[in-house]
């Protein structure tokens, strides 16, 4: 794996830029952010690289957040930051309405292999606009309009994907207005009941809610993403995807979360082995460039006409580039064998800290793909770990409602990096457990991370390296 030294110069001007503005200047321009954009922290980040980051005053964090699970090969990879270098040098945008690019069509070539099966590709810019894009298609393919969703699942804040995402009421704010017709829901397996119940409740779906004759597609996470982090049973997706095919559905798999590599596969179908009819996949798909992508059949995708799928920046040439050297360091570092190491190993941690701590009640994988999940009467528990670990060096963040925890280091995390981690995490979740009275939650140990970057990283460099 490849081993890279920080560049000091490179991060002391990064800061010392940022604090040209005076710290009264970033607060007055920060209150000028939307409202309605919900953060962990006001801390300003300035640099990244592997799975730290670095903000505005110096202080060096590890990142067990990766921008929403976003930078799958970690901050500033050098092969993905040549790739951008280099397109950005050829072409910053070619749009795909009016003409094909290579970048593009070199992607293609290269993620079909993981498409598990599919051969139909529409590249987009986020996770949303390729859940939208796949419902239409799915409306389109079958003539009909509803579409079945699952409890706790979340699609994105557009209008047609909020119509489908249930993990929280805080994605609709106080009035979201009006919503698209044709959502139906369903619980899902190990969140709203077991498989069995959970089977039951889709057989009676198509009896009281909708006719299998309007349906025209089933959409789930195989990893609830937002919603908690709760992979759904193999078994289950089997057998939704016989539901689907005697019901004459398509089935949707929402892996912007989970794919790319992100449960140590590339795609979390595969490890069920099922194949759904269309997948959605974002986030770690290009290291931290916008990019995502709709990807099917022919049978399916060749019944839309010329026309109803595009957008201005989809499939721009310096995010393809940044995937293709995404999947280039995938292949030649051993990113997917990493994740399952790094996976096993912090899976391992997290259930020793549940053995020592009665707060917490499950944890939960695959891969790096990591929930923790607390008792549902300590109210506000995860949000204070969250926040304790921020103050003591480690970004985490929270998920769904049930007072639960979400780790996503990059794919390409090293032992020290990992451990270093799950240590704050731990101490974090014992000082909070002590705080509401937990008996038995153990000592927490005191840990120096967090100092600032001049002390800290600079000369001695920082790695690459997932073995």
């Amino acid at each position: 794996m490849f081993q890279a030294a920080l560049r000091p110069q490179a991060l002391k001007c990064s800061v010392a830029r940022t604090l040209q503005a005076s710290e009264e200047a970033r607060v007055t321009a920060a209150a000028k952010l939307f409202p309605g954009i919900k953060r962990l922290s006001e801390r300003v980040l300035v640099q990244g690289l592997g799975s730290r980051v670095w903000d505005a005053d110096g202080n060096e964090l590890i990142d067990f957040a990766s921008g929403i699970g976003v930078t799958s090969t970690g901050h500033c990879h050098p092969k993905v930051v040549e790739a951008v270098r280099e397109q950005a040098g050829l072409a910053s945008h070619l749009q795909m309405s009016v003409t094909h690019h290579d970048r593009a069509l070199q992607l293609i070539e290269r993620l079909e292999p993981y498409a598990l099966g599919l051969d139909r590709f529409f590249f987009a810019t986020s996770g949303a606009e390729a859940v939208e894009g796949a419902l239409r298609l799915a409306r389109q393919a079958t003539g009909r309009a509803g579409v079945v969703a699952f409890r706790g699942g979340y699609h994105g804040r557009t209008a047609g994907t909020l119509a489908i995402t249930t993990s929280g009421i805080g994605y609709r704010g106080g009035n979201a207005g009006p919503l698209p017709y044709g959502a139906f829901f369903a619980p899902y397996p190990g969140l709203g009941g077991d498989k069995a119940y959970c089977r039951e409740q889709l057989d009676l779906l198509v009896k009281q809610q909708v006719a299998p004759s309007e349906l025209a597609a089933v959409i789930l996470e195989p990893v609830l993403g937002e919603g908690g982090f709760v992979p759904a049973p193999h078994s289950f997706l089997k057998h939704l995807r016989e539901w689907c095919d005697a019901h004459g559905a398509l089935l949707i798999a929402d892996e912007v979360q989970s794919g790319a590599g992100r449960t140590g596969a590339f795609y979390a179908c595969e490890a069920a082995g099922v194949q759904p009819d269309i997948l959605t996949t974002a986030k770690g798909l290009a290291s931290g460039y916008p990019l995502s992508a709709v990807i099917s059949k022919a049978e399916i995708a060749d019944k839309q006409p010329p026309g109803c799928m595009g957008g201005t920046y989809g499939g721009n040439a310096v995010a393809c580039a940044a995937a293709i050297a995404t999947l280039d360091v995938f292949e030649e570092e051993g990113v997917l064998d990493n994740v399952r190491k790094q996976g096993a190993r912090a899976t391992s941690t997290l259930n020793t800290l549940k053995a020592e701590c009665p707060a917490v009640v499950d944890v939960r994988g695959p891969g790096l793909m990591l929930g923790v999940e607390f008792d549902k009467s300590l109210t506000g528990f995860a949000g204070e770990v969250s926040r304790e670990c921020e103050a003591n060096g480690l970004l985490a963040l929270t998920a769904g409602v049930h007072e639960a925890c979400r780790l996503i280091p990059p794919l390409i995390v090293n032992d020290e990096d990992l451990d270093e981690g799950l240590a704050i995490f731990a101490d974090a979740v014992k000082t909070i457990a002590d705080r509401h009275g937990v008996a038995g939650s153990g000592d927490p140990k005191p840990h120096t991370t967090g100092r600032p970057a001049v002390l800290r990283g600079l000369t001695t460099g920082s790695s690459f390296d997932g073995a």
